[in-house]
């Protein structure tokens, strides 16, 4: 387990978010799936990604790495078994992919991920005459008597089960995702179908659902990764707390669909001139700031500094959402609250933050999840005070240069 000390700094400078994992897991698999060759740039090759770039390769393509660039080309050829390791992103993803292509095939996975919820999508495939069973962390999936037609899926516990029914269809051939419930986190329904699209592909809104029609034309295909918001609210959020001369994160596309674009509405964000996606953020009193989990779950975190280091709060609605993520994010979001002595308000239906009248300096702070880590260390920069950090490497899982950005912006970075 890495341990690093972090000592605050006079944060200042321009650092570029690094590549959206959402948008680059949706590109490869569609990529390997389709065998549409595709050229993608500014990858990040966080965990996740090298997770789906790993599945393209046991899927018979080949898969070139040059710099922040991937390549895939070649024929899709069913494999045996893949690992998603801790990627609930790439198992939904995929489950839905494998299950279109009627393929035979064992899904390895880690303990924490065979924790997080799968079922529900598995039922709506085998509707469609999936079998599957559950083994010691492997998902064995038996596709090869699925059938065309419409599929069904209760929308509100995650829209990567909607992703997943999206992706089905457009393999068998096209058809209907009806949804029951709540949708949630539409904006990665919408990421889906807007990358989809560049492969062939139309998803549109149906009553009750998406329906999704047209062919794969199978040319190569050339795009390039958006910057990750998740990732760069961090940044942001450290701008905000920490920096009297301002930082500007650059690489930002605001008319992205990414749900996480909403934090340039939420914090006072100023886009840089003739620099187009690059904003300026610093020190600054806050106003109240309102999300929803439901929408955005993974702004909860960073949001959730803001609330902790200001007098005006912040309120995180439907806070329930956050226990079925990485880990009981809920939880660990009120842990790291209570770590600096915020105040916080509880209750089943919202979670409000605000500053406490006697803050604490914690010495040492470890969480299981990449998110939260990366909190805690903004945390710690925020309050003013060195902070010992364990488990730094799972920040990997989603953004690798996070502690070299911060050392880049000023921050102390001291491995022990």
């Amino acid at each position: 387990m890495e341990t690093v000390l972090v000592t605050p700094g006079d944060l200042h400078g321009k650092v570029t978010a690094p590549g959206s994992k959402s948008y680059t897991q949706r590109a490869l698999l569609i990529s390997a799936f389709s065998s549409t060759p595709l050229m993608l740039r500014n990858v990040a090759f966080c965990e996740d990604d090298l997770v789906s770039f790993e599945i393209a390769r046991k899927c018979g393509i080949k898969a070139i790495r040059e710099g922040s660039t991937i390549k895939l080309y070649g024929k899709y050829s069913s494999p045996d078994r893949i690992t998603v390791g801790e990627s609930g992103t790439s198992f939904r993803l995929v489950t839905g992919l494998l299950s279109g292509k009627r393929s035979v095939t064992g899904i390895g996975m880690s303990r924490q991920l065979g924790e997080r919820p799968i079922i529900p999508l598995l039922n709506s495939l085998s509707e469609r005459g999936l079998k599957y069973r559950m083994k010691d962390l492997m998902l064995q999936l038996d596709a090869s008597a699925v059938s065309g037609g419409p599929v069904e899926i209760d929308a509100s516990q995650s829209s990567q089960f909607v992703s997943s029914l999206i992706l089905f269809q457009s393999m068998i051939g096209g058809g209907m995702v009806r949804i029951s419930g709540e949708m949630v986190s539409i904006g990665y329904i919408d990421l889906t179908a807007s990358i989809l699209s560049s492969f062939g592909p139309i998803v549109s809104r149906a009553p009750g659902g998406f329906n999704v029609s047209g062919e794969y034309h199978n040319r190569p295909v050339e795009l390039v990764s958006e910057g990750d918001f998740s990732a760069a609210s961090f940044l942001l959020v450290a701008g905000l707390l920490s920096s009297d001369g301002g930082i500007i994160v650059s690489g930002l596309k605001r008319s992205s669909v990414q749900p996480d674009a909403a934090i340039l509405d939420l914090l006072p964000c100023h886009e840089m001139p003739g620099n187009g996606g690059a904003y300026f953020i610093s020190r600054k009193k806050t106003q109240p700031i309102i999300i929803d989990a439901n929408a955005t779950p993974d702004l909860a975190p960073p949001i959730a500094l803001v609330g902790m280091f200001s007098d005006a709060g912040c309120r995180i609605l439907n806070p329930g959402r956050l226990r079925i993520k990485e880990s009981d994010r809920y939880a660990e979001i009120i842990s790291l609250a209570r770590s600096f002595g915020a105040r916080i308000d509880d209750s089943r239906d919202a979670l409000s933050i605000r500053m406490g009248s006697t803050p604490k300096f914690p010495e040492s702070l470890e969480f299981s999840e990449h998110r939260m880590i990366m909190a805690g260390i903004v945390a710690g920069i925020a309050a003013g005070k060195p902070v010992l950090h364990s488990g730094v490497e799972r920040i990997s899982k989603s953004y690798p240069s996070f502690l070299s950005d911060l050392q880049r912006l000023g921050a102390g970075i001291e491995f022990l």
